[in-house]
């Protein structure tokens, strides 16, 4: 995954990553449910906040954002931490909205317009 970027939109392999990551954690989810969604949601989470930092600090983005939060998924999943399977789906659903939002906020103030 090389880099940073100041370009706001994704290039053509960034579409396909992105593509590959929603359809795999979609499967993922659809075969193991809550679990998967728990902890998935605590991987995205966590690399949302990292991938935060060069945004701030460069303004620039990493590339492949989505295929850095499935790998963030799959490093939780392994982990298979136990506090996450304490709250329900609405609960991750709602932190999952919540931490996107703030990112894409971010994002969107770090980079502007620029294309």
């Amino acid at each position: 995954m090389n880099g940073l970027t100041a370009r706001p939109r994704l290039d053509r392999s960034e579409q396909v990553t992105t593509g590959v990551a929603v359809v795999t954690s979609t499967a993922l989810y659809l075969r193991y449910g809550q679990p998967y969604l728990a902890r998935g949601v605590v991987g995205d989470l966590l690399v949302l906040c990292l991938l935060a930092v060069p945004l701030v600090r460069t303004r620039a983005r990493a590339r492949h954002e989505a295929a850095w939060c499935l790998a963030g998924i799959g490093v939780v999943q392994l982990a298979r931490p136990r506090w996450p399977l304490e709250y329900s789906q609405p609960v991750w659903w709602a932190a999952i909205g919540a931490g996107l939002a703030g990112y894409v906020l971010v994002r969107s103030r770090s980079l502007g317009a620029r294309g």
